[in-house]
Parts: structure tokens; C-alpha cells; sequence
């Protein structure tokens, strides 16, 4: 059972076919993590899509239609990485595909939802189920799949078209009809641009096979092609010997498209909060430049600085401020900041 890349497949699908009033167990896992697990969920999500069962850790479960809750159990609990969920007095109407949803509570985050690692494709019939030999087949959507056409009876006939028949629900449908005897040549429920009949030479004989193309989610379905026979009436009610589960699930491209352009808008708003920091940083670097602080002791003696002249009236203003709590007994510290003497300015007559 192989897929293609990118797609959100399940790591495996088991096939399980039952017959009306048996039971069925589904053990729904998934691997070990932390936090563990607080919630979980079974689903249906093909013929009627829909939650079945829900169960809060520690806590009795809940069945989305009450009468089957009845006829369903759970064995282990959601905290444990492990739920089996069994399922009893099959239906026909039971036939769906099944899978697990694991809940894990984020605290920064919406809760995350972890599917389980397997699932399941449960077939309920309403009589004995015969003898089959099943081959998985899992795709993306868009993708298609070639389905090889087999002789019901293993006998050496007169190949005369082919019939492939698909089943959903209860009863196989007739899906394509091709027969050299039919006016139309090829009756068919795909249209026409999406089946492709083929036939070619090997050692066994001439081989005839169905390529089904631009598959979507709900052509999921139970396919068996078989040869018409000169001489043998074809069966329309029932699956070939051979019989072939396509599933397809929806691509993964636009969620992928969605993440990346999640993961760059967020970038983006780094890059403009970091890039708006840095700008305000540099107008308030040149702003600082622009209106240099006098040195501390242009301010103490009253220089003037080039960038602004001072009137000579000023400086005397300065000067005289310098000294009005000195007294004249005692001078004033000999310090080129506080008392300007010396190479800067001549002391005065009236200092000595």
C-alpha cells in the first residue's frame, strides 16, 4: 500500500469485512508525546461522515446517536495513547471508513488534533462474505489508478468487454460496461475523458485493465473489473474475485500553501517590527547629532560654542554668576572647571 508524497494519508488503512449482528474491535493508537492526550474521538468520514464516539479523559463516553451507545464500548482512556472501541450487532448500514482523532490541549494554541495511526475501512454484509483477495490502492486527489480486468471462472474464453463494478454501500453498482456487442461500445458512469480501456500482450496472454483518472475523495469505493466471456453470463450482484479499495484522500498542496504562507506572513511582521524599530532608532541617533550638549566646561566658564554666539553681555552675566556664593576672604578651589584662571582666562585684578 503506497502513496504519494505530500498526501495526508493515514500510515495504514485496514480492511475489515463482517457479516450483520457480528462484532468488530478497532483499536485506535497513536504514538507517545507530550502532554498526553485529554480527548478522543472515532469518525466516520466517507459514506455518512459523522462524529461516533467522544470521550473526555477520566470520563464516561458519548455517542452522537444514543440508540448505538447501547451496542458500543471503550476499553482504555484517551490519557493512555490507547482506545479500543467495540462495536456490536453489526449493520449494513455500519460500512464506512473509520478513524481516530486524538485531542492534545495547547496552552499558547488551539488544541491539536492527532489522527491514529490506522484506519479503518469496514465492510458489513448481509449474508456470508465470500472468499476475496483485496489489494489497497491510496492516492491524492487528482491522481488516477489502473485497475486490471480478471475471468470470473480462470477459464480460457473468448474476451468479448468488460464490466467493473463498484461498491459503497449494501449492493455493488455496475460503473462501467464496454462489450463489442453494444452499439455504444462503452457504457459508463465516469465520464467518458476519465476511463481509459487498454489491453496488451504478455506471457501469460492478452491482459485487459481499466485506468480510472482525476479520482476525487468520493470515488473511494470497493472496485472489481471482470472479462466478459463467450459463453458466460456476466454477474451483475456481486464483486470478482479479485477486488481493489481505492482511496483518495483530499492533496495536501493547499494546506501545505496555507502553512508556508502562514509561516511567511509572520516573517513578514518580524521583518517590519525589527525594520520600524531600527528607523525610529536612527532619526532619534540623528536628532541627538544634530543638537550637540556643550562640553561641561563651555557650560562652567560660559565659551561659546561655534554652532551659537552669545553676546558679549552674556558672558559678562556668566562670569559674574560664578562667584556670587564665594566669599572674599576665602577663594574659591583652583579648578579649571569651577574657577577659570590660568591659560583659559587671566585672572582679574579684582580675583587677585
Amino acid at each position: 500500500f503506497v502513496t504519494p508524497d505530500l498526501c495526508p494519508v493515514c500510515s495504514g488503512i485496514k480492511f475489515i469485512e463482517r457479516s450483520e449482528g457480528e462484532s468488530v474491535v478497532l483499536p485506535c493508537r497513536i504514538d507517545q508525546r507530550i502532554p498526553p492526550p485529554i480527548a478522543f474521538y472515532l469518525k466516520r468520514i466517507w459514506l455518512n461522515a459523522t462524529e461516533v464516539v467522544f470521550q473526555y479523559t477520566k470520563f464516561d463516553f458519548s455517542a452522537s446517536n444514543p440508540t448505538d451507545k447501547n451496542r458500543i464500548s471503550l476499553n482504555g482512556d484517551p490519557s493512555n495513547y490507547s482506545v479500543d472501541v467495540t462495536i456490536s450487532n453489526l449493520r449494513t448500514s455500519d460500512t464506512d471508513r473509520y478513524i481516530c482523532e486524538y485531542i492534545v490541549k495547547r496552552a499558547s494554541s488551539e488544541d491539536e488534533r492527532i489522527p491514529g495511526t490506522t484506519e479503518f475501512f469496514l465492510l458489513v454484509s448481509a449474508d456470508i462474505p465470500s472468499p476475496m483477495d483485496l489489494e489497497l490502492i491510496g492516492m491524492c486527489a487528482g491522481g488516477s489508478t489502473v485497475i486490471p480486468c480478471f475471468a470470473p471462472h480462470n477459464e480460457d474464453l473468448a474476451v468479448e468487454g468488460v464490466t467493473l463494478k463498484r461498491k459503497r454501500g449494501r449492493a455493488p453498482v455496475e460503473v462501467v460496461y464496454h462489450s463489442k456487442w453494444h452499439h455504444n461500445g462503452v457504457h459508463s458512469q465516469f465520464p467518458a475523458e476519465r476511463v481509459e480501456l487498454s489491453s496488451e500482450s504478455g506471457p501469460g496472454g492478452i491482459t485487459h485493465k481499466l485506468t480510472l483518472q482525476r479520482l476525487q475523495p468520493n470515488d473511494s469505493a470497493l472496485y472489481s473489473c471482470q472479462l466478459l466471456q463467450s459463453g458466460r453470463p456476466a454477474s451483475r450482484t456481486s464483486l470478482g474475485r479479485r477486488v481493489f479499495f481505492v482511496s483518495v484522500q483530499d492533496s495536501s498542496y493547499p494546506t501545505l500553501l496555507y502553512a508556508l504562507s502562514s509561516v511567511v506572513g509572520v516573517l513578514l511582521l518580524i521583518l517590519l517590527v525589527v525594520g520600524t524599530v531600527v528607523i525610529f532608532k536612527g532619526k532619534a541617533n540623528r536628532s541627538t547629532k544634530s543638537h550637540p550638549q556643550a562640553e561641561i566646561y563651555e557650560e562652567m566658564i560660559g565659551m561659546q560654542s561655534p554652532s551659537r554666539k552669545l553676546p558679549p553681555r552674556h558672558l559678562e552675566e556668566v562670569e559674574s554668576s560664578e562667584y556670587r556664593n564665594c566669599s572674599v576672604k576665602k577663594s574659591c578651589p583652583e579648578n579649571y572647571y569651577e574657577s577659570p584662571s590660568g591659560a583659559l582666562f587671566p585672572r582679574k585684578a579684582s580675583q587677585k
